[in-house]
């Protein structure tokens, strides 16, 4: 039960906010327009975009640099075998801010020697 999601994270251009809906609780967090890219429409039930996989992580690292240290720590983090750390080292290239871009590539680089 613990592992129900209590708000839903959302990555967007728009600026940080929290939407109440029916449906649920969203928390809206902006990242950097030249950021916002790597998803596609969902492939099950419903009408959705959804990030692919190593972006997904590569924005909480990104949002994690920010005020408040929010998805910093991943104590339950499981690596599916179709995981490409290269792929997320892609990701990480094309933040535009150098600052932020060096903090999730060594974010980045301390997951993947945790995984070892």
């Amino acid at each position: 039960m613990e592992q129900i999601p209590q708000v839903i994270t959302l990555a967007s251009t728009a600026h940080t906010s929290i939407l109440r809906t029916k449906v649920g609780v969203f928390s809206v967090h902006q990242i950097a327009p030249a950021f916002f890219n790597g998803f596609d429409w969902y492939k099950g039930e419903g009408n959705f975009l959804i990030a692919e996989r190593e972006k997904a992580l590569i924005d909480s690292l990104y949002l994690s640099s920010r005020k408040k240290k929010q998805f910093g720590s991943f104590p339950e983090l499981d690596f599916p075998l179709e995981f490409s750390f290269k792929r997320a080292v892609w990701w990480v290239k094309r933040i535009p801010e150098k600052k932020i871009r060096l903090y999730v590539l060594a974010k980045l680089k301390a997951l993947e020697e945790q995984k070892k």
